[in-house]
C-alpha cells in the first residue's frame, strides 16, 4: 500500500518556437505530457509503522536473542514510535493546506475552509504540541472539540513524549530519568500500561529505554495514531483519509503482563 496520491493534473506542452506548417506534425510528436501530483505521507507513515511492529512481535518469539537481533527490535520499536508519531503530525498540516476532505478530490474539498486556514498554514505549523494544531483546526472551523480527558487524547499526548524522549535521548542514570519532573509522569504512565517487555530484557534494567520498548509497546502508538486521527475526522464530519486502509494498519494485540 503506497500514501495517497490526490489533486493530479496533466499538462501539455510544445517547444517554445515558432511552428511552420511543415513541420506540425514533428512537433506535435515532440510534445510531452507532465504529471503534476501531490503526496500524502500520512497512510505510508502509519502502514511503515505497523510494518515494524509486525516484526518486531516476530523477533521477541524467537528462541534466542543475538546482539544484532535485539538492535534489529530495538530500530523497529523506535521505528513504529516515530512514524506513528509523524502520521499525526502530517495529516494536519495536510487538512491547514489543502483543506478537510483534501484526499477525497477537488470535488468534494471544503474549499471555504481550506481558503480560511491556508492563510494561517504557517501559524499551525508553529505549535506546540502539536495535538494543539488539531485543537486550533476544530476551534477555527466551528467544529466540536476533541475531549482532552478521553483516553485517546490522553494516549496521543503520551505517543509524543514518547517520540520526543527518543529524539532528544540523553543518556542518564535511571534514578536520575525517574526524578526529572518533566519525565517522571510520562514513565509512571508507561509504566501503568503493563506491556509484556521484551524477553531479552531483566528487572534491573531501566525502564526506559530497554524495558519500554517492547513489541507491545509499538502496537499500541499505531492504534493510538490511527484512532486519534479517525476521532479528529469524525469531528470534522468528513470520512477519514484512513478508512479505505484499515486492513493495512492492522498490528498484533499488545500482550500484558501476568
Amino acid at each position: 500500500m503506497r500514501g495517497t496520491i490526490v489533486n493530479s493534473y496533466v499538462g501539455f506542452c510544445a517547444p517554445h518556437r515558432r511552428i511552420r506548417p511543415d513541420r506540425v506534425q514533428s512537433d506535435m510528436l515532440q510534445m510531452h505530457a507532465t504529471a503534476d501530483t501531490r503526496y500524502s505521507f500520512t497512510a505510508q507513515f502509519l502502514h511503515g509503522a505497523a510494518i515494524f511492529t509486525g516484526r518486531a512481535h516476530e523477533i521477541e518469539q524467537a528462541s534466542t536473542f543475538t546482539d544484532r537481533l535485539i538492535v534489529e527490535h530495538r530500530a523497529y520499536v523506535v521505528g513504529a514510535i516515530v512514524q506513528s508519531a509523524a502520521a499525526i503530525e502530517s495529516e494536519i498540516a495536510e487538512v491547514a493546506m489543502h483543506g478537510p476532505g483534501h484526499h477525497l478530490g477537488s470535488d468534494h474539498t471544503d474549499h471555504a475552509a481550506r481558503d480560511f486556514l491556508l492563510p494561517i498554514a504557517d501559524f499551525l505549523s508553529r505549535q506546540k504540541p502539536p495535538l494543539r494544531k488539531y485543537d486550533l483546526v476544530l476551534h477555527f472551523l466551528k467544529k466540536p472539540a476533541l475531549d482532552h480527558s478521553s483516553s485517546m487524547y490522553q494516549s496521543a499526548g503520551l505517543l509524543f513524549q514518547l517520540r520526543n524522549d527518543l529524539m532528544h535521548y540523553k543518556s542518564k542514570w535511571g534514578n536520575q530519568m525517574k526524578h526529572e519532573k518533566k519525565n517522571k509522569n510520562a514513565l509512571a504512565k508507561l509504566e501503568n500500561l503493563q506491556f509484556s517487555e521484551p524477553p531479552f530484557t531483566v528487572p534491573n534494567m531501566n525502564f526506559f529505554p530497554h524495558r519500554c520498548l517492547s513489541a507491545s509497546l509499538a502496537s499500541w502508538c499505531v492504534t493510538t495514531s490511527e484512532t486519534f486521527i479517525n476521532a479528529f475526522y469524525k469531528q470534522l464530519g468528513v470520512t477519514s483519509p484512513l478508512a479505505n486502509y484499515t486492513d493495512a494498519f492492522s498490528v498484533p494485540q499488545p500482550r500484558h503482563k501476568a
